[in-house]
């Protein structure tokens, strides 16, 4: 018989009340939001103290942890303004504070001792010696640097069993140590760890004065440092005159002879550009190593993705824990939703390439389109839409809810006077669509299924 696991928590993002109401009903533990201008999600932020307010208590209703976000690292002129805003969110209860710089871990610990803080990533905890000086310090939870793998996290999980550890399973990957990044600063003045990231290494660059040592053209087998330069290139329509460019470019410290490709068209070249994080391939082995919350990434994402994705881990945690395999919709569900390609990053070696997306720094579009939003249903079961995206009624149209996908019958299609119709143009329409069975509307979701 095999061994039950235990379940970890399962964490999901909230950039927005309907994030998380979202993240909730599709199966996640907890939500983490962040607070404004104390996060480092400033962009896209959709939370107001009332939102907060009603999210807090949503998640509670629903016997879920709400987590606030006060994650950024203040320079001194930030910092005057800090107790008043800790103050308000703590007044609202949340499960715990996650927070990344020591002088205000120790503020928020000596005003509000009661609140759990939880480390977040980027603190860049790589050790079992660093969780054992936060313990001391009192936070009760370290996010665990997005650096390691499996091996160390077993490691330091035999080395502190006593300190609760978290993971990030699954989203976006950026070129940088634990998310403190550089580069979005220094190329347009937006500091990354004040949540400001500007996502400068999904820019396309290209090379410029560009010289092969002994002339030969492509495949020269040796380049001059000096003169490879790299820049943020101008839009694609400006380079059209460029011609295509490939290069080999050898990393001489420790690996001689060992050559990666650099290539180039009217696109431009994207060195920095991660695949996403996809955690499912070692998901049995994260489990058994009990960690004790598993991290989806993404307040910048749809708030179809915080529940879609939420289901997918959801279905697995659930299915491992119970001696099961994956089922097959979870790996349905994130190879539908639009991502750079997937990898399970440094928690498995891999070679560079099958961790970086060297052709493109836009996003697969995945399988599954959201194409309008369900304003109402009668009693009946017909479906008003405001129409989102294209759609027809030979598509294969996916109401996708908390309980999994249902068909929907393109035939019955019609526009807004009610007669029938091919077609739902675009954006600025109202359709309606019948369905078998009442909706939730609130976390209803109507998709185009292009697979």
């Amino acid at each position: 018989m095999t061994q039950s696991l235990r379940k970890p928590e399962l964490l999901a993002p909230a950039g927005s009340l309907q994030h998380l109401k979202m993240a909730v009903d599709y199966g996640a533990d907890a939500v983490y939001a962040g607070i404004p201008r104390w996060s480092l999600r400033v962009r896209g932020n959709g939370f107001s103290r009332e939102d907060f307010a009603a999210g807090i208590s949503y998640a509670h209703e629903h016997g879920r942890k709400f987590f606030a976000v006060l994650n950024v690292i203040p320079h001194m002129r930030r910092v005057n303004a800090f107790d008043d805003s800790l103050h308000e969110v703590a007044a609202l209860k949340p499960d715990a504070f996650i927070m990344a710089d020591p002088g205000l871990i120790d503020r928020a610990i000596e005003l509000y001792p009661d609140i759990p803080v939880h480390l977040s990533v980027q603190a860049n905890t790589v050790n079992a010696g660093t969780v054992k000086f936060w313990q001391k310090i009192g936070v009760k939870r370290c996010i665990l640097a997005r650096e390691l793998s499996l091996s160390e996290i077993a490691m330091m999980r035999e080395a502190c069993p006593d300190m609760e550890l978290e993971v990030f399973i699954h989203g976006a990957l950026c070129i940088a140590v634990s998310g403190r990044c550089l580069i979005s600063g220094l190329l347009a003045r937006r500091d990354a760890n004040l949540g400001a990231c500007n996502n400068s290494c999904r820019w396309n660059y290209r090379t410029k004065n560009l010289n092969l040592v002994d002339g030969t053209g492509a495949h020269a087998a040796g380049l001059k440092d000096e003169h490879i330069e790299f820049a943020p290139s101008a839009s694609p329509l400006d380079q059209r005159d460029l011609p295509s460019l490939y290069a080999e470019i050898e990393e001489t410290s420790r690996r001689q002879g060992e050559w990666m490709p650099l290539e180039e068209d009217e696109h431009g070249s994207y060195l920095m550009n991660s695949k996403d994080l996809c955690a499912l391939p070692v998901l049995k082995e994260l489990m058994e190593l009990g960690v004790d919350s598993l991290k989806i990434e993404g307040r910048s994402r749809s708030p179809f993705y915080a529940g879609g994705i939420s289901r997918a881990y959801r279905l697995a945690i659930d299915a491992l824990a119970s001696g099961q395999p994956i089922p097959e919709e979870s790996y349905t569900i994130v190879g539908s939703i639009p991502a750079r390609g997937y990898t399970t990053a440094l928690l498995e070696a891999h070679k560079p390439n099958e961790t970086q997306d060297y052709a493109t720094n836009a996003p697969s579009p995945g399988k599954w389109q959201v194409v309008g939003q369900i304003l109402s249903q009668d009693e009946q079961g017909d479906l008003y839409i405001k129409v989102k995206n294209r759609f027809a009624r030979d598509n294969k149209i996916l109401v996708y809810t908390p309980q999994g996908p249902l068909s929907l019958d393109g035939s019955t299609l019609r526009d807004k006077n009610g007669h029938l119709t091919d077609l739902a143009p675009g954006d600025g329409y109202y359709v309606y669509l019948s369905c078998p069975q009442q909706l939730d509307l609130d976390t209803a979701v109507l998709l185009r299924d292009d697979s």
